[in-house]
């Protein structure tokens, strides 16, 4: 399968051409139920992880969140 490269939180990466979000996430086994992932500054649904294509170019944003005091 073809490479594309793309961009998370500033590093240039390369991935397999037309994977899902859901695809990223499985792979780099981002884990927990606190982050939320902006794609070409726009904020992605939860909901549409598993149909979200990322594409030559795109940059994505990781963003985990954590309590404390």
């Amino acid at each position: 399968m073809a490479k594309i490269k793309i961009t998370v939180n500033g590093n240039d990466i390369e991935i397999e051409e037309n994977s899902t979000i859901q695809d990223f996430i499985d792979e780099r086994q981002v884990t927990g139920k606190m982050f939320a992932i902006e794609k070409n500054l726009e904020i992605i649904n939860k909901d549409r992880y598993d149909k979200e294509i990322i594409k030559n170019g795109d940059v994505l944003e990781i963003v985990g969140f954590f309590g404390g005091g």
